[in-house]
């Protein structure tokens, strides 16, 4: 592992590190002070349906990985989060990432992000042994690599009793390499239907007006994440907050690195993009390095409560807005 800890961040780290000895507060609306007591958001329990093994879940949640996972989403969905979220966002600081869902660069920062996640967790846990894959994967290694062809992916649908001609019908484009222009728009239409669209206010930035793209395929990731939820699992993979230790969410990201791998094989990355990419990954790793055991310095995650999660979760996998959610002076194209 590299050694990415940079003076200046961990010194701006250094006051979020102390745990909080209040209680965890599951039963606030509000989503609580944001502050994490240690314990976990789920207890390990090997007769769970596709949970990791005991050791990968225990690391995850001891160093908030969900909760890392989930407020990245929530920030990034701003605009369209609901009053309630961006309210406990406000309140424990963290406000709205610099880029949102659907912006320009938002694609490379996705892919790079769960990259690092992949990455750490391979080098980390990847010999780790696996006794209840459904495929019969044997190792952490193998299970993180995902779903290795769009086949694959069609088998599990159609198991899960999904659509599976809506993601045939994906791969026309999907799997066009060349319609691509840049590896950040491969990325985008990978995630999300939203594109930030060119109708900006002079007078305030903080006012957005989204379109989005209604080719098929497009935001096949929350699509996908939407079509093997299961709102009866503790690690639901429509929840961002658990769904870390559902071997599910890895087939679906192992599938996305394995596209995006082979879409790299015939892209030539023009300086800038390798630019943006290097950073871009280095930053991400280091967000790993931080919620390890890798790290002298863990960082504290703000903690939303896990009423304010269920009241998130569907914007923040779903590829069509809530127009009841939008921020103030927000539009989209299905709500202008």
């Amino acid at each position: 592992m590299r050694n990415l800890l940079a003076l200046a961040l961990v010194t701006s780290l250094v006051g979020a590190c102390a745990t909080s000895e209040m209680s965890d507060d599951d039963g606030l609306v509000d989503g609580g002070d944001g502050k994490s007591d240690g314990s976990y958001n789920v207890k390990y329990d090997p007769n769970i349906k596709f949970i990791v093994p005991k050791n990968v879940h225990n690391y995850l949640e001891k160093y908030q990985w969900g909760d890392y996972h989930i407020v990245f989403h929530m920030s990034r969905k701003w605009f369209l989060l609901g009053d309630s979220g961006r309210t406990w966002l406000k309140h424990v600081g963290e406000a709205s990432a610099d880029l949102q869902e659907g912006d320009p660069d938002n694609g490379i920062e996705f892919l790079t992000m769960h990259r690092a996640m992949i990455e750490h967790l391979t080098e980390r846990w990847g010999t780790e042994k696996v006794t209840n894959d459904p495929d019969g994967r044997t190792t952490f290694a193998e299970v993180l690599q995902g779903w290795g062809s769009d086949a694959e992916v069609e088998k599990a649908l159609e198991d899960a009793g999904g659509d599976v001609q809506h993601f045939k019908d994906g791969l026309t484009k999907l799997n066009d390499f060349a319609a691509f222009p840049s590896e950040d728009e491969f990325g985008l239409f990978l995630q999300t239907t939203l594109r930030l669209s060119g109708e900006v206010d002079p007078m305030d930035s903080s006012i957005r007006s989204y379109s989005r793209d209604m080719t098929t395929g497009a935001g096949i990731h929350n699509w996908l994440h939407g079509q093997f939820q299961d709102p009866s699992s503790p690690i639901d993979v429509g929840n961002p907050q658990t769904n870390l230790s559902n071997i599910m969410f890895w087939r679906i990201h192992g599938w996305i690195e394995a596209k995006w791998k082979a879409f790299e094989k015939v892209h030539h990355r023009s300086t800038q993009e390798m630019n943006d990419y290097d950073q871009q990954l280095e930053r991400f790793l280091l967000h790993m390095q931080l919620h390890s055991d890798y790290s002298d310095l863990q960082h504290a995650t703000n903690r939303p409560s896990k009423a304010l999660v269920q009241q998130v979760k569907g914007v923040i996998f779903s590829n069509t807005p809530d127009c009841s959610k939008l921020a103030d002076g927000t539009t989209t194209d299905n709500c202008p």
